[in-house]
């Protein structure tokens, strides 16, 4: 599942990100063992400011290069953050993302280069976020883990408003069989869906800028 060989990269915040998307697209049809098919190396960079010190470099090197990174508290500060970075390798991509993901000629001849901002590419948020928009529908307990959240903040607990999303995923999945599994691998045992409408959105991106001939 490594790739490093792969003319293609996907450059991601973390391991959480990357074993995130390999899991995602696995259930999507994508042989990561499969040395022919046309898959990138996604690259964990260790931090968004590792990602973006490396960013210049990166999109004047590989065919196709993504660059996946959460939103944070402000969608458009992350968006000019990385609208700097490419113009500094001679690459322009639009004052605001698309919402099903940008995808963009790059400075090598037939190359492309795509971005994803964490969970939909216009709302505040992390791969938390995006990961729960995949809890299944009907689980009752999904609401009942918000609720746990807020009541725990309540009586003094120190996570952050702004964190809600991460603390509801991670009591949410304290509660499963496998209390507190990483989030590939709650992908790949299908404790999310891998269909929702932000899902196949991601997916459609994914496989427009790495699969598509």
């Amino acid at each position: 599942m490594i790739r490093e060989e792969s003319p293609f990269r996907l450059l991601v915040e973390g391991l959480d990100d990357q074993h995130s998307v390999l899991h995602l697209m696995a259930r999507h049809g994508c042989d990561w063992n499969d040395e022919s098919f046309p898959l990138p190396h996604i690259l964990s960079t260790g931090s968004i400011d590792r990602l973006l010190e490396s960013l210049a470099v990166s999109l004047k090197t590989f065919d196709r290069i993504g660059v996946l990174v959460d939103a944070d508290e402000s969608p458009a500060n992350r968006w000019a953050q990385l609208r700097d970075r490419a113009q500094r390798a001679g690459v322009q991509i639009p004052a605001t993302p698309e919402p099903d993901g940008t995808i963009v000629s790059g400075p090598i001849p037939g190359s492309r280069i795509g971005f994803w901002m964490m969970p939909d590419n216009a709302a505040p948020g992390t791969l938390e976020s995006f990961l729960g928009r995949l809890v299944p529908a009907d689980d009752p307990t999904w609401s009942w883990a918000g609720e746990t959240v807020q009541e725990a903040r309540r009586l003094g607990a120190r996570c952050k408003e702004i964190d809600h999303p991460k603390s509801r995923l991670h009591t949410w999945l304290a509660w499963q069989e496998r209390p507190g599994i990483p989030f590939g691998i709650a992908l790949q045992a299908q404790v999310f869906r891998h269909d929702t409408e932000d899902a196949l959105r991601f997916v459609a991106w994914f496989k427009r800028l790495f699969v598509a001939t």
